[in-house]
């Protein structure tokens, strides 16, 4: 049983790998056969489109979709290596005035047309966008944190933004996890992020070298690399499926990271 399938990825922080999670989960899920549809939602510093290499490819937008400029369809953006992962990039700015119904009734437009099993918005760390998404649109919310402390407090203030705008389930993704300095005791560990967020953690993706260099060609993430183990670990779980949060990634000792 799939625990989300319209999910809203966000933090109240920004730089701390939104759209790298976004990007890397939904791929994941594609490569299990699901179709899935990303949309860009961070108005104004859209930035998918190039991680995934497809930026010399957009007629359309969500604005457009919004204001009626364009069919859903006609927004879509098949990924040229994978063809079950949908995509649809953000406007440079939002509708004046916003409409919060209109926002969500184009997402809902967009994941009929792409027939989406599961879809994903990137958001940006705050604006009417993310709200309405919250309130009007997503059954579940992946909060992003790293080892920042700032960041911690972040997640757990954007979980509460969540029960307040739509009462969405959270879950919390760990990212750009660096397990040496949380063995050496230099950086957080698990345990203290998720006491400080109180949120339940459905995945840690590691800092990985080869992630950084995917995305400034515009690749996907590779899947034998220890992040691409982990997004495929994240999409497991999303399908309702109990793994270990790293499996597959041998060289993470556990116990000494907790």
């Amino acid at each position: 049983m799939r625990l989300f399938q319209r999910i809203i990825v966000a933090s109240l922080k920004g730089g701390i790998g939104k759209s790298t999670v976004a990007l890397g989960a939904a791929s994941a899920l594609a490569v299990r056969g699901h179709r899935v549809l990303l949309v860009d939602c961070d108005a104004g510093n859209r930035c998918l489109d190039l991680m995934m290499g497809v930026e010399d490819r957009i007629l359309y937008d969500l604005g457009d979709v919004i204001e009626g400029r364009c069919n859903s369809a006609d927004a879509l953006i098949s990924h040229p290596s994978e063809e079950n992962l949908l995509f649809c990039a953000a406007p440079n700015r939002l509708p004046d005035p916003f409409e919060a119904d209109a926002a969500t009734d184009a997402l809902c437009a967009l994941a009929e047309a792409a027939q989406a099993d599961f879809v994903l918005c990137d958001t940006a760390g705050s604006g009417p966008l993310m709200q309405a998404i919250a309130a009007g649109f997503a059954d579940g919310a992946l909060i992003i944190a790293t080892q920042q402390p700032a960041s911690i407090r972040s997640a757990e203030r954007t979980a509460m933004l969540m029960q307040e705008k739509g009462d969405i389930p959270c879950r919390m993704v760990i990212s750009l996890f660096e397990e040496n300095a949380a063995a050496d005791g230099e950086r957080a560990g698990l345990i203290d992020i998720i006491d400080g967020a109180h949120i339940r953690t459905i995945g840690v993706v590691p800092r990985d070298r080869t992630l950084l260099l995917a995305q400034e060609k515009g690749e996907l993430p590779g899947k034998k690399s220890r992040a691409g183990s982990a997004f495929a670990n994240i999409a497991a779980r999303l399908c309702g499926e109990d793994v270990r949060l790293f499996a597959g990634m041998k060289r993470i000792r556990t116990r000494r990271v907790l």
